[in-house]
């Protein structure tokens, strides 16, 4: 973020107040869409640096605006320095500026703005900064973090010691990967984002993006009035098994909600007619079972015949745990060209040798949640969670696949593009949810030829749809068929019809 903004200011010409005004517009937008701002008691906190410029360009329009803001600095004696001029200038205009931020002083204020430190920090806090942010960790009210929450240091989300534990953190520019790692999310609260204006060109080669309705809308427009259902994919499912036949349902029921022409279901010989009942509009394709009852290994060659001419093939979502799908992907990779999504016993049965994804190398989406992630690359649960994006990225880059790791801010990759999730609530931890995402994934690939961003597309509508039902239903009692409903609804916002 420092090189994008000093390429912004010394390239494009682009002053560094203007940077500072944007960043502090985008705080006070996020605060206007929360909060009746006017007569409203704030405080702000700013550190010496230009986080804190942010900081004291909020405090200057908060003020204009009514609010009730006090400013408190460790800089008022400064006056020769930026920080102490901001200071002085402040108090000129009738805000309140202090330098000791005690109990006493906070307890009215409604709203806390941390504008201590951005992305440069690189040390421990120690002194009145790091009394400011103990006070800001007290404060019973709402706390606001400008960037990134003071007192994180590292890309990973490692915190110094002491860092600010934020309601809001209003990112500027690109996404920072600390927002996205343990434990630098669960300092961050609910995650915003705002480019301030910064061109993509002063971002260079730098590849985090943010899921959003920009993205999403790359790929879902108003359709052709001349096209026909097998313009909007042909899907293929291998999924389900006796006692998980649901997932089979909910991930052919998903693929047509979000826009799929056709859907397939590869189903065992033996039970063919309990899968058409599933889903009405999918195409049951009977394939030899050897007795088995579910589909596995024995009919490999049968599925990779189905998939010859398919959009995608999604492999994994309920299937037996001695389905040996691992034989099914060999087959349909090596005989088909089809991008080939792998999910749950997939993962699993694929763990002990994923070099086998080269076989369709640059077209497969894997999907493990950290557990099935463990299992892949040998790394214990803890080791993932402390570098969800590295792993995601070497594992991406090593097998040329696209690699959407779930969980809090879902991160997608093929190793040079990387999207952060932004959509989604805990109530989606729920059984069958990671179905529905696939055939989400699996839809979208109809829309795009690049696998990342139907990856990233798929997690930003699923999220979306998972929000819509915990607003409607609660994240207690939604489940993964409440996803599927308000999919409809979340893409024809999108396709603006």
């Amino acid at each position: 973020m420092r090189s994008a903004d000093s390429y912004a200011i010394n390239q494009l010409g682009i002053p560094e107040e203007t940077l500072m005004k944007n960043a502090a517009s985008a705080l006070v937008s996020a605060l206007q869409s929360r909060f009746r701002l006017r007569g409203c008691p704030i405080a702000i906190f700013c550190g010496p640096g230009n986080n804190g410029g942010d900081g004291w360009a909020a405090a200057s329009m908060l003020h204009e605006l009514g609010a009730n803001v006090r400013v408190f600095a460790d800089v008022i004696q400064e006056k020769g320095s930026s920080s102490g001029n901001r200071a002085y200038e402040a108090m000129d205009k009738g805000i309140v500026v202090m330098d000791e931020a005690s109990d006493e002083r906070l307890k009215n204020h409604e709203i806390a703005i941390d504008a201590l430190f951005g992305t440069g920090l690189s040390r421990d806090v120690d002194g009145r900064y790091l009394e400011y942010i103990k006070r800001l960790n007290d404060f019973e009210g709402y706390v606001v973090s400008a960037d990134v929450p003071s007192g994180i240091m590292t890309d990973e989300g490692i915190p110094g010691t002491a860092a600010v534990r934020a309601d809001l953190t209003v990112c500027f520019g690109r996404p920072k990967i600390s927002l996205f790692s343990e434990p630098g999310f669960e300092y961050a609260g609910e995650v915003i984002f705002d480019d301030i204006a910064i061109p993509r060109e002063a971002y260079g080669d730098f590849q985090y993006s943010s899921t959003d309705e920009v993205l999403a809308r790359k790929l879902y427009r108003k359709r052709d009035r001349t096209g026909f259902k097998g313009n909007y994919g042909k899907i293929l499912l291998v999924a389900g098994s006796p006692g998980m036949t649901g997932a089979a349902g909910l991930c052919a029921d998903a693929a047509f909600r979000s826009g799929a022409g056709l859907v397939y279901l590869a189903v065992p010989e033996s039970r063919k007619f309990e899968y058409e009942s599933l889903v009405r509009e999918a195409i049951s394709i009977p394939v030899p079972d050897d007795g088995h009852e579910y589909v596995s290994g024995f009919s490999a060659d049968d599925v990779a015949r189905t998939a010859k001419d398919k959009t995608a093939v999604v492999i994994g979502p309920g299937l037996h745990d001695k389905s040996r799908s691992n034989e099914i992907f060999e087959a349909v990779a090596k005989k088909t060209e089809a991008t080939i999504i792998l999910d749950a016993r997939a993962l699993l049965d694929i763990a002990g040798e994923p070099g086998i994804l080269e076989l369709a190398a640059g077209r497969t989406i894997v999907t493990p949640h950290p557990g099935e992630m463990s299992r892949l690359t040998g790394r214990s649960v803890r080791e993932i969670q402390l570098s969800r994006i590295r792993t995601s990225e070497e594992f991406a880059r090593r097998y040329n696949t696209v690699v959407l790791l779930k969980g809090h801010r879902t991160i997608v990759t093929d190793g040079r593009n990387t999207y952060f999730n932004t959509t989604g609530n805990p109530g989606m931890a729920t059984a069958g949810s990671g179905d529905v995402l696939c055939g989400v994934i699996a839809s979208a690939l109809a829309y795009t030829e690049s696998l990342v961003e139907a990856a990233a597309a798929g997690a930003f509508i699923h999220g979306k749809a998972g929000d819509a039902a915990a607003s409607r239903l609660g994240e207690h009692g939604m489940k993964s068929g409440d996803i599927i409903d308000e999919l409809p609804g979340i893409i024809k916002t999108l396709a603006g019809v």
